[in-house]
Order: C-alpha cells, then sequence, then structure tokens
C-alpha cells in the first residue's frame, strides 16, 4: 500500500503539530528556568539592598534610642531628688511663713 500526496500531507500537518507541542513545552520550560533565576536575583538584590537599608536605620536611630534611654533616667533621678527636696521644703515653709523668720513678722 503506497502513501497518497494527502496521506504525506496529513502525516506533516501531525508531525508538524506534534513538533510545535514540544517546541512551546521546551520555551516553556526555558522561559520558566529564566525567569526563576532572574526572580532569584532580584530577590537576592532586594534582599541585599533592604539589609543595607535596616542597617542604615540601625546605625542612625541606635544613638537617639540611647539619648532617649538616658533622658528617662535622668528623669527619674530627678523625679526622686525633687520629692526629696520638697519633703525638706514643706516643713521650713510651716516654720517660717511667708519665706520669713518668725521674728521678723
Amino acid at each position: 500500500m503506497a502513501l497518497t500526496k494527502s496521506d504525506l500531507n496529513q502525516i506533516g500537518g501531525l508531525l508538524e503539530e506534534k513538533l510545535e507541542e514540544k517546541l512551546e513545552e521546551k520555551l516553556d520550560e526555558k522561559l520558566d528556568e529564566k525567569l526563576d533565576e532572574k526572580l532569584g536575583e532580584q530577590e537576592e538584590k532586594f534582599e541585599r539592598k533592604i539589609m543595607e537599608v535596616k542597617s542604615e536605620f540601625f546605625e542612625k536611630i541606635d544613638p537617639i534610642l540611647k539619648e532617649v534611654a538616658a533622658s528617662r533616667e535622668e528623669r527619674a533621678i530627678l523625679s526622686g531628688k525633687l520629692s526629696e527636696l520638697e519633703g525638706r521644703i514643706e516643713p521650713l515653709e510651716e516654720i517660717h511663713p511667708q519665706g520669713k523668720h518668725l521674728a521678723t513678722i
């Protein structure tokens, strides 16, 4: 049985379809690989940049936070001293009304 021109055309069409499918699959695979590679590179760049920004931020905020902590400690110390002084002043004000000795009134 010999193949006719129509048979050969059909076989050629089927081969062409199969080749196109295989080529498309391979192209999709290669494209996916390239995209994954590029995305991985971009992710690494992004992470490096984030770490750089984060580092810069902490370098700048660290002295400020230390100053705030020192200020809070100082405020606590001053508050204690103020309470102590108020405790000393009130009895003196009772002894010396209007800020003067009783002998001068």
